[in-house]
């Protein structure tokens, strides 16, 4: 039986496709009209330990009795964003293979497939373990992304693909974007000052000069499970001058620890930076938390200070509310 699948605005040709059921045999699915996406249009990078995985063309290599994997990782992801993925074995493993399952282009197995491409990464050396570290791409035209792994031991043998879904929840874009990602549920928020010194935080949403809080995660430890957090500039308004990259660790909300990632994208050019948070937290406002990174912007207009609003969310409607309290 066929069916018509749209996923979204961005529409490209019409294709016609088949997935390979569990048993190998090849089963028909609905004509679908699909966006003519490869992986890199989704995840622009993999990475683990500083070592950069290879875009690969074509479709990863099939399972050939190989380790199985546990895969954890954050079940939502933003675009322009960050993703930790937590790779386990029962025995060492040196290759990971990451590519996109079919279910993310709406067809009926969790198979590679509908999308272009995979990512091949060689470990330093053989571990039971490892941590990697994905990027997503600034537009992303899906809901979901269906992302699968799978490990190669010492004899060549590629393990079965293990699946991580992850939702997509949109957000800003532009000159300047700094996404905040973590692991656990803990309240961790973004600050960046602008070069007006006006501060972008949960209780300083908006500034004069453009930038703009449009997630807040876990706020006052209300906990919604999205962990992660953006400010942006828009194209064209964000000021020329200095900015300065703060992390707080507002609440640990009960959990022992909380890693982190930043990334920051001022004009296409990327820096990641990463950490840890113990304790209970401190329930900081302005001035609150660690230094990430400052930078510099060179073009864009004049940055004008105006008066602080600080210890207030202001909303779309203008309205405002203070912070939750645990």
């Amino acid at each position: 039986m066929f069916s018509r699948v749209v996923l979204g605005p961005a529409v490209g040709l019409l294709l016609l496709v088949a997935a390979c059921s569990d048993n190998g045999a090849e089963s028909p699915v609905s004509p679908t009209i699909l966006p003519s996406l490869q992986v890199q249009d989704l995840i622009t990078a993999v990475s683990a330990e500083g070592t950069p995985a290879t875009l690969r063309s074509g479709v990863p290599p099939p399972a050939s009795g190989g380790p199985s994997v546990t895969v954890s990782g954050n079940s939502t992801i933003v675009n322009g964003g960050t993703l930790v993925a937590g790779v386990t074995s029962a025995a060492p493993f040196q290759t990971v293979y990451v590519t996109v399952g079919s279910e993310t282009v709406g067809l009926a197995t969790a198979v590679s497939g509908g999308i272009g491409g995979y990512y091949e990464l060689h470990l330093p050396a053989a571990r039971s373990d490892s941590s990697l570290l994905l990027e997503f791409a600034q537009s992303i035209p899906l809901s979901q992304i269906d992302l699968l792994f799978a490990v190669v031991d010492g004899s060549g043998r590629v393990g079965p693909y293990s699946r991580l879904q992850t939702s997509v929840t949109s957000v800003g874009t532009g000159d300047v974007q700094v996404t905040l990602s973590w692991d656990a549920d803990s309240d961790v928020d973004v600050h960046v000052i602008d070069p007006a010194g006006e501060e972008v935080y949960y209780a300083h949403r908006r500034s004069a000069s453009g930038g703009e809080l449009d997630l807040d995660s876990n706020a006052g430890c209300t906990i919604d499970g999205v962990r992660n957090e953006n400010i942006t500039w828009p194209t064209g308004l964000a000021p020329r001058g200095s900015y300065t990259v703060r992390v707080d660790y507002w609440s640990s909300c009960g959990v022992g620890s909380t890693n982190y990632t930043v990334r920051v994208n001022v004009g296409g050019n990327l820096q990641i930076f990463s950490g840890n948070f113990t304790g209970p937290g401190d329930q900081g406002g302005p001035g609150s938390g660690r230094t990430i990174t400052s930078f510099e912007r060179l073009t864009g207009p004049t940055a004008t200070a105006v008066a602080s609003d600080a210890g207030v969310t202001t909303s779309g409607a203008g309205s405002k509310t203070l912070r939750p309290q645990r």
